[in-house]
């Protein structure tokens, strides 16, 4: 795996995301290395993008110009991050993440944090109070499945315990369950695995489709080999996609949890 530092321009860029103001993204690139993940549609750099997974750059003066932003921009919603883990295995030593919580938090910023990686909890001393909110995607709880699609992610069942201490702690949180991949996470066990877990902790479930874009169907076809052909005509496929989403909501409005759509302007008829 390749690792540098470089200098960026700016820390807060805004965000089209729904909900959010401004995005932080600490690294360049994620070591997490997800098969599906649109992070490398997005990034500019086009080393780490094309490479996704096996080339990390740091932003080493991000947290100066985070410093001199938050007191001239206005005070909004901060995702943190929208295209890469904040959370991933360098942040353990970088300590990015963590310093740039505490700059927004001093600032007034509302913080809202999505990850996959149980290193979040080494934060929860900041992470407290009615300014942060915190995501943990869980596309299945099946370690086994987890390493064929997020193969350097904390497994499954350590996110699961993610969302068991924030719940115990109080902290606003939510699973985001996408994307839902055909034939990989969208089985009955899955579903009902992850509605289980999300009415026990009490969780908003945010869910989205898997959406293919050409950098994601080439990953895909890479990383899945035989299977990639079923899983690339199966996600096309609006009536399969539309029944499965069907059966997600009401497994979800079964359990009396709170549900939403990641994209609702872009997901299907029924939904929106």
């Amino acid at each position: 795996m390749k690792i540098e530092y470089v200098k960026v321009k700016r820390a807060l860029s805004k965000s089209s995301l729904p909900d959010l103001n401004y995005a932080f993204n600490p690294y360049i690139g994620c070591m997490h290395g997800c098969v599906y993940c649109y992070g490398r549609c997005f990034t500019k750099d086009k080393e780490a993008s094309d490479n996704w997974g096996e080339v990390i750059k740091i932003k080493e003066n991000i947290l100066q110009l985070l410093k001199r932003e938050v007191k001239r921009k206005k005070i909004g919603v901060v995702g943190i991050s929208t295209i890469t883990d904040p959370y991933q295995p360098i942040e353990e030593k970088e300590m990015i993440t963590r310093r740039a919580l505490e700059i927004l938090s001093s600032a007034k910023f509302y913080i809202s944090i999505q990850t996959k990686s149980d290193l979040v909890l080494r934060d929860l001393d900041l992470i407290k109070g009615d300014r942060f909110d915190v995501g943990v995607t869980i596309t299945t709880l099946n370690d086994k499945t987890a390493r064929l699609i997020e193969p350097r992610a904390s497994p499954p069942s350590k996110r699961a315990e993610i969302i068991e201490e924030l719940s115990e702690k109080g902290v606003k949180r939510w699973i985001f369950y996408g994307p839902i991949i055909p034939t990989i996470n969208d089985d009955e066990e899955t579903i009902n695995e992850i509605a289980g877990l999300a009415k026990e902790t009490n969780t908003e479930v945010i869910i989205d489709m898997l959406r293919l874009r050409p950098k994601i169907i080439l990953s895909i076809k890479r990383s899945l080999g035989k299977r990639a052909e079923e899983i690339l005509e199966l996600s096309k496929n609006e009536l399969y996609m539309e029944r499965i989403l069907r059966t997600v909501k009401s497994e979800l409005n079964k359990r009396k949890v709170r549900t939403s759509f990641a994209f609702p302007q872009l997901s299907l008829k029924a939904f929106l």
